[in-house]
């Protein structure tokens, strides 16, 4: 064999090499891609679920004594929204209880930290919050995670007449 053929042969071996480099980058930043897609999924899920959950109590602690479609007299005010000592997650009884809840959740082993706010809202404006009692409350979920680029932010507004009310 001649150095013309060796040459090829060495040359041919390192365009081989750098086409499998190439292959092998490609498919790590693929898997890495869907791997992240799914912790945003997974993360996405996780605040739904408190959503979800939120909607499934009641509105107020004053509209849980009341008949459904019955008209309370007034809301908790704006500076008594949360729990109260008595009340403790998973046991919240209405929609306000989940402000301020901070806790880390743990899904197929990835620690998620859950953060709410609850605020009063006007159907007008449900960006802004508002300083007095009204029949809307938004809630905002904040999701974040080591595993995570940036959090996710989950908002929702909820309607006095949209909730349990049984």
């Amino acid at each position: 064999m001649g150095f013309q053929e060796l040459l090829l042969v060495v040359l041919t071996s390192v365009l081989f090499s750098l086409l499998i480099l190439n292959i092998n980058q490609t498919s790590l930043r693929n898997q890495e891609a869907l791997q992240e897609t799914e912790i945003v999924h997974t993360a996405i899920s996780v605040a739904q679920r408190f959503i979800e959950e939120a909607k499934s109590k009641e509105y107020d602690a004053v509209s849980a004594s009341l008949d459904p479609g019955d008209m309370p007299d007034g809301f908790t005010t704006v500076y008594g929204l949360g729990h109260n000592n008595s009340e403790h997650y998973p046991n919240f009884s209405d929609v306000d209880d989940y402000h301020g809840f901070n806790q880390t959740v743990t899904v197929r082993g990835m620690d998620f930290q859950v953060q709410i706010s609850v605020v009063y809202v006007r159907d007008t404006n449900p960006e802004a919050s508002y300083s007095n009692e009204t029949f809307f409350k938004k809630m905002t979920v904040n999701v974040n995670s080591s595993y995570l680029s940036h959090g996710i932010t989950l908002k929702q507004v909820i309607s006095y007449y949209g909730v349990n009310n049984s």
